[in-house]
């Protein structure tokens, strides 16, 4: 066994393991707490943030069926090597929800730059119950599309892949590349081109309602969506920064899937990066919530409220405790 074949795959554990680690520490924290922020009362009447909060409940689930089963793997065997039925439910539900983040943050840029149409019609589409339906139909649409993979995955020679024909694994990697990763982005630069068109026409509407609304109300709804447009295009910018490098090693990889007669370096090599860049998507999921945190003001601001009704509702309640009564506080009567 050559030296290449013997010493990716440690490196390869090791490296996994590290980057679970960081996953479960920081990405899942960050995911909840863009949960628990997304359904406050000021992010709810925000249909960006509808898709937001979508996009963060399908990252902490794909953080988690990820990280922990490959932490668990580093210090026993991984179920992925020997559960058929884990490899199928795996493989399908991080299939999901990578759909469904990635479609939601592209939903998202739709909607700004619909909320920024001069159009009336369009305008009605930035709507909390059009979000709602929107994530309901696409995550059941996600569900069937991705209907093949748990029947195609399999576990051979301790590795959980397709191997029913030469057709499958190349229309699975093209499925994920096109509809997964090419569109969302292709979607998410065009509607940021259309929204920047849109932003002057947009405030010199809202100046022709200002007899209306008020200006306070004016200057707060556009603080506001302002605020919702630098959390979106922070995500769409570090979104593709993420993906466009796994795109390009994707497309190389089905080329290569046609190759014969490779070496055992270079399947161990091609296995390594392919391990890596793999590990490598799930970063995006990580670090969400430090993005919206980093570029929104008013993000930073409720989360410094939330944790101050949280950090008064403990003090409330520590100071409120009723202490249980013993024998040196009870002081009883005897009958003379």
């Amino acid at each position: 066994m050559s030296s290449l074949s013997s010493i990716l795959p440690l490196i390869q554990k090791y490296t996994l393991f590290g980057m679970s680690w960081i996953y479960v520490t920081f990405g899942v924290i960050g995911c909840l707490l863009n949960i628990f922020l997304f359904c406050r009362k000021q992010f709810r009447t925000m249909s960006c943030c509808t898709y937001f909060l979508a996009a963060s409940v399908a990252m902490l689930i794909q953080l988690l069926i990820y990280a922990i089963p490959t932490i668990y793997g580093f210090y026993y065997a991984n179920p992925l090597t020997y559960i058929v039925v884990y490899c199928k439910i795996r493989m399908y539900i991080v299939q999901i929800t990578s759909l469904v983040y990635r479609w939601a943050f592209a939903a998202a840029s739709f909607d700004r730059y619909a909320l920024s149409s001069p159009h009336a019609r369009l305008r009605r589409l930035a709507n909390v119950h059009i979000a709602c339906k929107v994530i309901g139909i696409s995550t059941i649409i996600w569900f069937v599309l991705s209907a093949c993979i748990p029947v195609v995955y399999d576990i051979k020679s301790s590795s959980c892949g397709v191997y029913v024909n030469s057709f499958w694994p190349v229309f699975i990697s093209m499925f994920s590349l096109v509809i997964g990763s090419f569109f969302p982005i292709v979607i998410m630069i065009i509607c940021t081109l259309l929204i920047r068109n849109n932003l002057s026409s947009k405030r010199q509407r809202r100046q022709n309602f200002d007899h209306q609304l008020g200006n306070k109300n004016i200057q707060f709804h556009q603080k506001r969506d302002h605020q919702a447009l630098r959390m979106l295009f922070a995500q769409i910018i570090m979104y593709t920064i993420i993906t466009i490098p796994w795109m390009l090693y994707s497309i190389n990889t089905i080329i290569s899937s046609y190759i014969p007669n490779k070496s055992a370096d270079r399947i161990a090599v091609e296995n390594f990066v392919t391990a890596v860049a793999g590990g490598l998507v799930f970063s995006f999921p990580a670090i969400s919530f430090y993005l919206y945190t980093l570029t929104s003001s008013m993000f930073r601001g409720e989360l410094l409220n939330m944790l101050q009704s949280l950090f008064c509702w403990k003090l409330f309640f520590n100071n409120h405790r009723i202490e249980p009564a013993t024998s040196f506080n009870i002081q009883r009567t005897h009958p003379m």
